[in-house]
C-alpha cells in the first residue's frame, strides 16, 4: 500500500463544533477504513495547518474517493502528498 500525508484545515464550521472533533475524526478513521486503508496518525497541529494525518491508501483513487466524502461533510480542506520510506528513496539512487 502507498503511504500518503494529508494536510487539512478546518473550516468555521469545524471549529465551532469542536465538541464533536472525536466523532468525526472517528467517522473519518472508519471511511478510510472501508476504502480499504489505514489511518496511522492524526495530529491536530498549530501553525498553517490544523491537522496532519498519515494514512496508507490501497491507490490514489481510493485515496481521492475517500478526501471527496469527507470533505462533503463541510469541516475540512485538504493538501495531499505520496510519501515515501527512507529505504524507497535509498532504492531509487544510482
Amino acid at each position: 500500500m502507498t503511504l500518503y500525508i494529508v494536510l487539512g484545515k478546518l473550516t468555521d464550521i469545524a471549529i465551532a463544533k469542536m465538541k464533536e472533533a472525536k466523532e468525526r475524526d472517528d467517522k473519518a478513521k472508519q471511511t478510510i477504513q472501508s476504502a480499504g486503508g489505514k489511518l496511522i496518525g492524526l495530529y491536530y497541529t498549530l501553525g498553517r495547518y490544523d491537522f496532519v494525518a498519515i494514512v496508507e491508501m490501497p491507490s490514489p483513487e481510493a485515496l481521492a474517493n475517500v478526501i471527496i466524502n469527507i470533505t462533503q461533510w463541510g469541516t475540512l480542506s485538504t493538501e495531499s502528498m505520496t510519501a515515501l520510506l527512507p529505504d524507497q528513496m535509498y532504492k531509487m539512487a544510482p
